[in-house]
Order: structure tokens, then C-alpha cells, then sequence
């Protein structure tokens, strides 16, 4: 988990950002403070899913917007809809 808070705290380094461990699985959700949110699933040997969206608390997680093989391309979506 200490690659991923630095990839994420380097290139998202104005952003809220929370790192949540669960068995193999590492979650980050973030926002930018204004616009932007993105929670992020991160699962070794297995991809990354991604949902785009505006945190609402009565709202229960109900899968991923989007799916990956490979964090990179995760975090250059997440560049794509931010420049939006």
C-alpha cells in the first residue's frame, strides 16, 4: 500500500485523499475539494475499478463505472474526466 499512497499523493497532491485496506484489496477515495470525486479499487493480479461521481451518503456502492487491467490506465481515465 505505501507504492500506491505515493503514486497517488504525488500526483494528486491537492487532493482529499483516504486509503482503506480490505484483505488484498487497497481502496483510495478521493475529491478535489470542489468537483471531483473518484473511489478507486485497487486489486492485485486482478485490475482496478474506478466510479466517477459526487459523494451522497444514502447511496450504497453498487459497482464500479469502469474497469482496468492495470492502474496506469486507471489514472489516465481519471486525468481524462478531470479535463473535462
Amino acid at each position: 500500500m505505501d507504492e500506491i499512497k505515493r503514486i497517488f499523493n504525488e500526483r494528486f497532491s491537492s487532493w482529499n485523499i483516504y486509503f482503506e485496506q480490505y484483505g488484498i484489496a487497497t481502496w483510495v477515495r478521493m475529491n478535489d475539494g470542489n468537483t471531483h470525486f473518484f473511489e478507486v479499487e485497487i486489486v492485485p493480479n486482478e485490475g482496478v475499478g474506478v466510479s466517477v461521481g459526487r459523494f451522497v451518503e444514502e447511496v450504497d456502492f453498487s459497482g464500479h463505472d469502469v474497469a482496468f487491467d492495470s492502474l496506469n490506465e486507471a489514472l489516465e481515465f481519471i486525468d481524462r474526466k478531470v479535463a473535462e
